[in-house]
């Protein structure tokens, strides 16, 4: 992949319709822990992705909270995301369960206080629409792109393993997920795998097809998560976003036209792409119980013995239910 740019600052770019927005760079961002605006209420540093959860905020009307302000980040994918956070430049984010879980293992200050189920559904193994790949056993001796550190590598062995076939049977390309689009829309790779809205975004700009999604092999969570010191000292600004986010789930299922009208505007992207994107979505949001640390554990093992993530952690600790206790 040695046509594929990445510019010096860790961000990168493809966008061909120019809806992705690059990733924050790290250097000189203000610490997270402490900070406060002049008039003395704390300000909430909080990490997005492609605007997703502002969008989300700011359609269900739960985007202008009165104690505290939100300070936006925004980021691509969850990697830079959490690395920001793991630097003390985000109290709060948003970040699916295996980027999360290389992030804990890393040993980022973390820990997840909330829960949405998003489903295999929302993960997939993107192909051309002019491919005559039928069937994931037809990725053998191909090349397929994802990002490192996120769902990729996890929902590709999955699926590979029910086809009979070893990790060693295809050759894995990392790259940030803009740069994959463009590396499978002019066929320097065969398969894609991705995420929303990256899935709606190949669907809709390239005419991309769903090869298998991840139903069966991913539960595919994301989690709330929050930086251990911002939870101590912005603890009541933390659960309280929390808590809207909660709500704001609960419109956008009823209302999945005006959140995707408000995600387009937000962030930049197409409406097509958009309303696709907030159509396949599950938008559950789902107390952090045992189901959710059972399951969350059993992909930490499967990531262990692909040997993608060190072993011996304890994830339950990676967890803290009795921030919103009651309020799910």
């Amino acid at each position: 992949m040695g046509n594929c740019v990445i510019r010096g600052d860790g961000t990168s770019w493809t966008s061909r319709r120019g809806f992705l927005v690059g990733a924050s760079a790290l250097a000189g961002q203000t610490a997270a822990t402490g900070r406060a605006s002049a008039s003395g209420s704390p300000i909430l540093l909080v990490g997005d992705q492609n605007s997703s959860l502002r969008s989300l905020l700011d359609a269900a009307g739960e985007g202008a909270p009165t104690d505290y302000r939100i300070e936006w980040k925004e980021f691509t994918q969850a990697q830079p995301l959490l690395q920001a956070q793991n630097a003390g430049a985000i109290d709060f984010c948003r970040a699916g369960d295996v980027a999360f879980l290389f992030a804990y293992a890393a040993g980022a200050p973390i820990v997840a206080i909330g829960a949405n189920l998003t489903g295999g559904q929302g993960a997939a193994i993107l192909v051309r629409a002019d491919s005559a790949f039928a069937t994931v056993r037809d990725l053998k001796g191909r090349q397929v792109i994802l990002s490192p550190a996120g769902l990729g590598e996890p929902l590709l062995y999955g699926h590979l393993a029910q086809a009979g076939l070893a990790p060693g049977d295809v050759h894995v390309v990392h790259a940030t997920q803009n740069v994959a689009q463009l590396s499978l829309a002019t066929g320097q790779v065969d398969a894609w795998v991705t995420w929303q809205p990256y899935i709606a975004l190949g669907q809709e700009i390239d005419h991309d097809r769903i090869l298998v999604d991840g139903q069966g092999v991913l539960s595919f969570y994301v989690f709330g998560i929050a930086h251990r010191n911002a939870l101590e000292t912005k603890r009541a600004a933390i659960i309280d976003l929390q808590h809207r986010i909660a709500r704001a789930m609960v419109w956008a299922r009823a209302h999945r036209d005006l959140y995707g009208k408000t995600l387009a505007r937000v962030s930049r992207m197409p409406d097509a792409v958009a309303q696709r994107s907030v159509e396949s979505s599950r938008l559950e949001e789902v107390a952090i119980d045992d189901r959710v640390v059972h399951d969350t554990t059993d992909l930490y093992q499967k990531l262990s013995a692909y040997g993608l993530i060190k072993k011996g952690l304890d994830i339950k600790k990676a967890f803290d239910p009795t921030v919103l206790n009651g309020v799910l």
